[in-house]
């Protein structure tokens, strides 16, 4: 069995993702909770010199665990994983959020997109929380929310299934294809088009 408590960050090494925070978080929580592993799992060569810049902030705050893998297959890190984490200041609908979800995984997310949506729900979603939200940029609180899922493995538990519930229901492919029709066929109503898209995608 692994001994650790992995925290995994499935992203770009780039400013928009604030990696830096990320860091400097998960340090403050490790300190505290020695058996934290940190893994940032993605390319590190959209932006050399801020991927840099985060191997250096790591050497020097020296943060211990942390594990940088390059590109990577998602499939095969992301179900070792006891939580997921996301520190971006910008996003739209991230994808990492759904595939955390898919292996009954809890995520850790700046409030930022539609990101607080995904983890508390919306539309009359009842079902609870799928992680922990945070505000951009507060290393504290962000902190704080690895601690809280890193004591807790029943909340682990429980959050995970959450997600995993709420993208059963409201994610799959055909959902999102029958939102998308929906919001075309109105789009082209607006536009005075007379063809509109039917449910097998056809004009």
């Amino acid at each position: 069995n692994d001994p650790y408590i992995n925290v995994g960050a499935i992203l770009r090494i780039t400013p928009i993702k604030d990696v830096k925070t990320m860091i400097s978080a998960f340090h403050f929580a490790q300190q505290r909770e020695p058996m934290l592993r940190l893994w940032l799992m993605g390319p590190d060569d959209e932006d050399p010199e801020y991927a840099a810049e985060c191997r250096m902030l790591i050497e020097t705050l020296q943060v211990k665990n942390v594990e940088i893998t390059g590109r990577i297959n998602t499939i095969d890190y992301i179900g070792k994983m006891d939580m997921t984490i996301l520190t971006s200041i910008s996003e739209g609908q991230p994808l990492t959020i759904l595939e955390s979800f898919a292996v009954k995984k809890p995520c850790i997310a700046t409030n930022v997109g539609n990101c607080f949506g995904l983890i508390m729900g919306e539309d009359g979603d009842t079902l609870g929380a799928a992680g922990i939200v945070a505000p951009v940029m507060n290393i504290s609180a962000i902190s704080e929310a690895i601690l809280t899922l890193a004591r807790d493995p029943e909340m682990r538990r429980e959050m995970g299934q959450v997600g995993y519930e709420r993208l059963m229901r409201k994610y799959r492919i055909e959902y999102m294809t029958r939102t998308y029709r929906s919001l075309y066929n109105r789009l082209g109503r607006q536009a005075g088009a007379t063809a509109l898209i039917g449910e097998g995608g056809e004009c």
